[in-house]
C-alpha cells in the first residue's frame, strides 16, 4: 500500500495543470467520491466557478463491481470544455461507461479527462495523468478524516 499525502497532492495539482497545456476547461466534473478533492483543487487553481459532481460507482469498499452504475447526471448545457476528474483510473470502466453517455447527451462539448493515478491495464486512459498505480493507493482524504470511535 502506498500513502498519498497532502504534500504529494500539492505538488501534483500544478503538474497536472501543466500537462493540460492550452486546454482550459470552463467546467470541472468530479467523479464522486474520489475525484471531488481533485476537482475542488483544480477549480481553485484555474479560477473556475463551475464545479459539478457525478456519482459513478464501480467499487463497493475494496470489492470491484462487474457493472458500473451512473447514479446522477448533471446539467452541462452552459459548458463548452469539460474536464472530468477522478483520483485514479483503475479498470477504466468508469471512463468507458461515462464518456459515451456524456458525449451523446452533449455532442457540442469538448470532454477531456484527468486523474492523479492510472493502471497500465485500464480499458481507458485519461487524457492527463501523472502516476502509474502499481499498488493500492491510500489517499490522504480517505484515511486522514475517518473518525475513530472511542469505546467507553
Amino acid at each position: 500500500m502506498i500513502y498519498y499525502s497532502y504534500e504529494d497532492f500539492k505538488r501534483d495539482v500544478p503538474a497536472l495543470i501543466a500537462q493540460m497545456g492550452a486546454f482550459r476547461p470552463d467546467t470541472v466534473l468530479a467523479i464522486a467520491r474520489g475525484g471531488v478533492t481533485l476537482g475542488h483543487a483544480l477549480t481553485m487553481a484555474l479560477d473556475i466557478r463551475n464545479l459539478q459532481c457525478i456519482r459513478v460507482e464501480s467499487y463497493d469498499g475494496t470489492h470491484h463491481r462487474e457493472e458500473v452504475t451512473v447514479k446522477t447526471l448533471c446539467d452541462l448545457s452552459d459548458s463548452h470544455r469539460v474536464l472530468i476528474v477522478d483520483d485514479i483510473v483503475d479498470s477504466g470502466q468508469t471512463l468507458s461507461t461515462l464518456m459515451p453517455i456524456l458525449s451523446h447527451r452533449y455532442p457540442e462539448i469538448e470532454f477531456r479527462s484527468a486523474s492523479l493515478f492510472y493502471k497500465q491495464n485500464a480499458s481507458a486512459r485519461p487524457d492527463y495523468t501523472l502516476h502509474e498505480a502499481r499498488d493500492w493507493i491510500d489517499f490522504f482524504w480517505e484515511g486522514d478524516f475517518v473518525l475513530k470511535t472511542v469505546s467507553v
